[in-house]
């Protein structure tokens, strides 16, 4: 990957943690994201790290923002300093010389959210802690395919209210090698607790490489052995519930075991952080009274081996689980390398050149149908000041193409609509095969039936060719979606609406203003449904996609600093992608990207697009003005249509993944509750910090955190505010200048 794109998504994105507060029935909640910075691997084995300095508080909860497909595995430390002072680094360190390291928190294989027990908390960002910066460390197993960037993280919940007993996390590690061709060998780790403050453990996670089959735990009081934990490190590496209340005391023994099996080996395998090695770790997450010293003020870990001290082991800590094929799947890391490979650029379909390519449907056979313009340009001599359509003649060529695709080989097998329409913009396929279109210059949305070579009307909305505000009129209607009985459309370009109609065209509801509160809008441009039956409105000039329920209330909102407008959605199990139709202003030469974010989280967890994006040295051909993106129905494609003038493609993106590996979800039910969806008031700030800080400087840091600490904004979004059109002057359209 090329520097120059790294850094300019560092400064896109600039301060590393997203923040929204929150207030609930009993306290103020805090929620703090450290997230990586648009990284994309150089090498396998591939360790990086951020940092930021830590907010004051106590923390309750964790979302992990990955997925193994990309990520090996994260661990988040709490550091008295950093190991390097520039935000971002490459390399295995994490906290400094001369002061704490501690662990808070480790993902790996999917493993879900963790949420601690009442009145227990890790304290951070204090004088008494230690931590005073926040250190995630990311491994990534191999290099992404095609041009991928990671901002994968974790997502903090901060209470101000101190709990009555303080969390820690102590580590097992084993370096003990690994002989060949063994079905069972023990690395074992024992240690003696020194501390006159009990502890109790709550949770535990253990962690192995491929050839992990189990990993325990016990301790042995007044020489009797309870187990803390066992599992399958095969399995989601979560930090599972410990069902029973346990204290371990001064003198009490510790001890930990992995079982691994070396059968397919034929030399020894070290310990070690490389894919090729293997590990050993158990980490007990556990508790201690808050009025109480902290028994390990330089952090928990035990490494030592007393074979002595582990004759009389119990047998149960040796002995196999139970098979667990739907844990395994969920958990399975992919050998094949993660990407979002450039499969194809079609500028002609059957012979057919393409005009703007307006919108995007699959139907019910995964064909495709490619809603374009034709000859027809949408510019500035398209409409007149009152939104009326100057040529009022409709489009004489097909402007619907169903094609077929197998790899970048296309077939088209229909081409439709000629004479039907005069400016194509949202299309969708419902199950009942029914296609439904917008036109943005008829002001009309209307069903249709294809029988045979013919595209039937069913029924048309709207008044052709007159705009309007009322339950009668649409101006410039965009897209259109199916939820049940219900229609959704986006009106649009004047209205900044969302129409809802029954399955004959009869006006429902509408919800919705002109605004940039949640549940405003800014030109709503396109309208998908995800997979449990809510909608996603992309509120294009407000730079955001909406998530919302039926009724148009707001579940969440993917925003981000690295974009302000957002011209199409589409949704896909729980991710949601979504495409700008311009770059940011300052950083045209690093070209536009696909960003993918998880519902749920309201955050970008990744990002794509064309191959050699941003490389001045290789530039190959980039995105002009992408203005309609889909997923197809088994979620091996993404399409991209591209309405530059001039330049008007199809983009056909091929997701690469094990063969029969489909997209694994954090949903799975494992036993540890999820923390709560994020709430539609609270009030989000970025503040992502890396490589910038080379040039801003450790100044910058405290200034940030100081900001954090009184409630401010850590970047000034005032300069990446949408541009506005007052349309009672001009106008917005798909490729005017004033966009």
């Amino acid at each position: 990957m090329n520097d120059r794109i790294l850094f300019s998504l560092i400064l896109l994105s600039i301060g590393c943690c997203f923040a929204a507060v929150r207030t609930t029935k009993n306290e103020e909640i805090q929620k703090f994201t450290i997230q990586m910075i648009g990284y994309s691997p150089q090498k396998t084995d591939d360790y990086v790290a951020v940092s930021v300095e830590a907010t004051p508080g106590y923390v309750v909860g964790f979302e992990p923002m990955a997925h193994a497909d990309r990520v090996h595995h994260m661990l988040l430390y709490g550091c008295t300093m950093p190991a390097s002072d520039q935000g971002f680094w490459r390399g295995m360190e994490t906290c400094g010389w001369g002061g704490g390291s501690y662990i808070l928190y480790a993902w790996a294989r999917n493993a879900p959210n963790l949420v601690l027990p009442k009145d227990v908390a890790f304290s951070v960002g204090h004088e008494q802690d230690g931590i005073k910066y926040f250190v995630l460390q990311v491994h990534y197993a191999q290099p992404f395919a095609g041009e991928v960037h990671d901002f994968s993280g974790v997502t903090m919940h901060i209470s101000q209210r101190k709990p009555m007993n303080l969390a820690a996390v102590m580590l097992f590690v084993s370096g003990t090698p690994i002989p060949p061709q063994l079905p069972a060998f023990q690395n074992n780790i024992t240690c003696m607790f020194p501390s006159s403050t009990p502890i109790h453990p709550f949770a535990f996670r253990t962690h192995t490489h491929a050839m992990g089959r189990l990993v325990s735990a016990f301790f042995k009081h007044d020489g009797h052995w309870t187990k803390i934990g066992k599992r399958n490190p095969q399995w989601p590496q979560l930090f599972e519930a410990i069902p029973t209340k346990l204290t371990i005391g001064k003198g009490d023994q510790m001890s930990a075991s992995c079982r691994f099996n070396s059968m397919d080996k034929n030399r020894t395998v070290n310990m070690g952080a490389m894919g090729v090695d293997e590990m050993c770790n158990f980490y007990m997450m556990f508790h201690y009274d808050a009025k109480m010293e902290n028994p390990y003020p330089q952090g928990a870990i035990c490494s030592q081996d007393h074979p002595n001290l582990m004759k009389d082991y119990p047998a149960d800590g040796f002995e196999l689980l139970p098979t667990r094929p739907e844990l395994e799947h969920h958990a399975h890391q992919s050998k094949v390398p993660f990407g979002i490979v450039q499969e194809a650029i079609h500028e002609k379909l059957g012979g057919i050149k393409l005009g703007q390519v307006a919108g995007l449907a699959f139907n019910n056979e995964k064909q495709l149908l490619v809603f374009h313009r034709a000859e027809r340009v949408w510019d500035a001599n398209t409409f007149d000041n009152y939104n009326i359509l100057l040529d009022k003649t409709p489009i004489k060529d097909p402007v619907i193409l169903v094609v077929s695709f197998n790899g970048n080989q296309t077939r088209l097998d229909k081409k439709l609509g000629a004479g039907k329409f005069h400016l194509p913009h949202g299309i969708y396929v419902d199950k009942d095969d029914f296609v439904y279109t917008t036109d943005v210059g008829s002001h009309t949305v209307s069903k249709w039936k294809i029988e045979g070579e013919e595209l039937k009307n069913i029924w048309t909305s709207g008044e052709s060719m007159l705009p309007g505000p009322d339950q009668k009129h649409y101006c410039k209607p965009t897209g259109i979606t199916r939820i049940g009985d219900q229609l959704y459309v986006t009106d649009g370009y004047c209205n900044s609406r969302v129409v809802v109609l029954d399955l004959n065209g009869k006006f429902i509801q509408q919800f919705g203003l002109p605004g940039e509160d949640a549940g405003q809008f800014n030109l709503p441009h396109d309208i998908v449904s995800d997979a449990q039956g809510r909608i996603l409105v992309t509120d294009r000039e407000n730079g955001r996609v909406q998530h919302m329920t039926t009724q148009g209330h707001v579940i969440e909102e993917f925003k981000s600093t690295m974009f302000n407008n957002i011209y199409s959605a589409a949704s896909h199990e729980d991710y949601v992608f979504m495409v700008p139709g311009r770059p940011m202003m300052g950083h045209e030469s690093e070209g536009i990207a696909v960003f993918v974010g998880r519902s749920g989280a309201g955050l970008i967890e990744y990002a794509f697009g064309p191959a050699t994006r941003g490389k001045r040295e290789q530039m190959g051909p980039q995105f002009g003005q992408p203005h309609c993106l889909r997923v197809s129905p088994d979620g091996d494609h993404i399409f991209v249509g591209d309405i530059a003038e001039g330049k008007a493609r199809l983009w056909q993106f091929k997701v690469q993944r094990e063969e029969n590996m489909s997209s694994m979800t954090s949903s799975i039910s494992l036993g540890w509750p999820s923390l709560t969806q994020t709430d539609a008031k609270y009030n989000s700030f970025f503040v992502l910090l890396a490589i910038a800080i080379l040039v801003l400087g450790a100044y910058c840091v405290r200034r940030r955190c100081r900001n954090l600490e009184n409630g401010g904004a850590l970047f000034d979004k005032r300069g990446f505010k949408p541009l506005r059109t007052e349309e009672t002057v001009g106008f917005i359209s798909d490729g005017s200048e004033s966009d």
